[in-house]
């Protein structure tokens, strides 16, 4: 939902712009297919907020809508992943780089329709991008950040990773999706994104418990000059999802 509103923000304006992914996995989902039905997070995550996407404030408009353009009718069986949000949002004048390291990820994202965008599909390591395409000569991006965190060396590799893309690109956005899983881990990335040294930067996590329980147990935002108007709509996002997983609860 917050990806969705940054593209729609940095479409506003007419000049092009960069929208590059570093860790795009496939592009879109099959709630059908063996892999959602096995894990199960289709219907404990996306399922219930579409049940109540009547009832959403305006703000959720830009995802709701794209979710909408892969199914018919009121069925949810295709979920679009990030690729497939910013090929949706984004112009014939913006350049798309999605990179993808897993041959099994990228088979799929190979075959993500472009729609007749700039988009570009690359089986490359992304964070080695960073360097390659920034600064961009649009001197306009957006940098989504989306890695599996699998190997625990990750929590203090990206936050240096991103440092670096900063100091190339000091005007870009860029917007790093976390899980919440070790506390030890968790502050550890959190102080090395600290030590960016952003002047404007926006922390955003939303917990699906309060209880203590092993495994993960939310995901977290770090955004690096978000536009001005996202942190009062952050406040109705999450207001909303707390709403819909966690009724009742008061803070």
């Amino acid at each position: 939902a917050i990806l969705s509103r940054l593209l729609q923000y940095m479409t506003q304006k007419d000049k092009p712009l960069l929208y590059l992914e570093t860790h795009s996995g496939r592009g879109m989902y099959d709630l059908k297919s063996p892999q959602a039905f096995k894990t199960g997070e289709a219907q404990n995550g996306i399922a219930c907020l579409w049940a109540q996407r009547k009832q959403l404030p305006a703000v959720f408009s830009p995802y709701l809508k794209a979710i909408q353009q892969l199914n018919a009718g009121e069925a949810l069986r295709y979920y679009p992943g990030s690729p497939t949000l910013a090929i949706q949002a984004l112009r014939d004048q913006d350049r798309l780089f999605f990179n993808e390291l897993h041959p099994g990820e990228f088979e799929f994202l190979n075959q993500l329709p472009k729609q007749g965008k700039r988009a570009f599909y690359s089986e490359t390591d992304g964070i080695e991008s960073l360097t390659a395409l920034l600064p961009p000569p649009e001197r306009r991006g957006l940098i989504f950040m989306d890695p599996s965190y699998e190997i625990k060396n990750e929590y203090r590799q990206i936050p240096l990773a991103l440092k670096a893309a900063f100091q190339r690109f000091s005007t870009g956005v860029y917007c790093l999706w976390y899980p919440l899983v070790d506390n030890k881990l968790h502050q550890q990335l959190i102080r090395g994104l600290t030590n960016i040294g952003a002047e404007n930067s926006l922390q955003v996590e939303f917990y699906l418990t309060k209880a203590e329980k092993s495994g993960m147990t939310g995901c977290g935002l770090w955004i690096i000059n978000p536009p001005y108007v996202l942190p009062e709509e952050l406040k109705l996002i999450l207001q909303a999802l707390r709403n819909v997983f966690n009724p009742g609860v008061s803070s």
